[in-house]
């Protein structure tokens, strides 16, 4: 287990080393800073606002965002280190390539979850700076709730980047194919709400917000406990693949 606590230790350190994950924060504190200074003097010049709507807004905009920039990490995680030359060095350490796969994906979920914070924390000071210190009709914790909510989504995508890096070794490839399941694929498939099989899809599992909000269900007859279980499914098969693969495939 320490081994194991040392290797997602050593991935941290080699993200962050990149500057990737600090620009990124850099660019949704200018993004969000970008958005107070059109509401504050622009949209709600002459009127009250909350901060905390203005921190549910920042939510809004940076979720898209986010989700690329999730699955650009995830894939990058694993190219960067055929396209450096680095994987040679992971492989001849004493950890089995299982355990390496998983604390690229612990890592994965860390940045997630510090992206969240991070942008969490944006919004609420911009937001004290900009603008009233008064109630909303959203709520901090229905913010945090959405956050939490999404999570399910973001890292299934996240994961269908980290196979594919592990499948291609090709960062295109690996950026583009969660994008066009998750914009493309994923939005237009609703239209086949109607057949007996779309319950088994992925897509329609991925929205757990209804399950806790009363809003309108994905498909008839749908339950938390059964989205929770096909997302399961297409999960560890993922995964499955994903350490198959890496397990068996030489290094050069």
């Amino acid at each position: 287990m320490r081994y194991f606590v040392s290797l997602v230790q050593n991935e941290w350190m080699k993200v962050n080393s990149k500057r990737q994950v600090p620009y990124y924060y850099a660019f949704i504190t200018v993004i969000s800073l970008l958005l107070a200074v059109v509401m504050r003097f622009f949209i709600f010049k002459d009127q009250p606002y909350s901060f905390i709507s203005f921190t549910s807004d920042v939510h809004f905009v940076s979720s898209a965002l986010t989700s690329i920039f999730i699955m650009v990490v995830s894939a990058q995680i694993i190219t960067d280190e055929y396209k450096d030359g680095t994987i040679k060095q992971i492989l001849i350490r004493p950890a089995s390539r299982t355990m390496v796969l998983m604390s690229k994906l612990v890592n994965i979920v860390l940045i997630l979850l510090v992206v969240y914070m991070v942008t969490l924390f944006i919004g609420l000071t911009l937001g004290a700076i900009f603008f009233n210190i008064i109630p909303a009709d959203v709520k901090l914790m229905q913010i945090v709730s959405d956050m939490a909510l999404s999570l399910p989504n973001v890292l299934f995508y996240a994961l269908v980047a980290f196979t594919t890096a592990v499948l291609t070794h090709s960062l295109g490839l690996s950026i583009t194919i969660p994008i066009i399941l998750k914009w493309v694929l994923g939005s237009s498939i609703v239209f086949l709400s109607s057949k007996s099989w779309y319950k088994f899809l992925i897509f329609p599992n991925l929205d757990w917000k209804p399950y806790f909000t009363g809003d309108t269900l994905p498909f008839k007859g749908a339950s938390f406990g059964y989205s929770i279980t096909i997302y399961a499914i297409y999960m560890i098969v993922l995964l499955g693949i994903s350490i198959v693969v890496f397990k068996k495939r030489d290094v050069q």
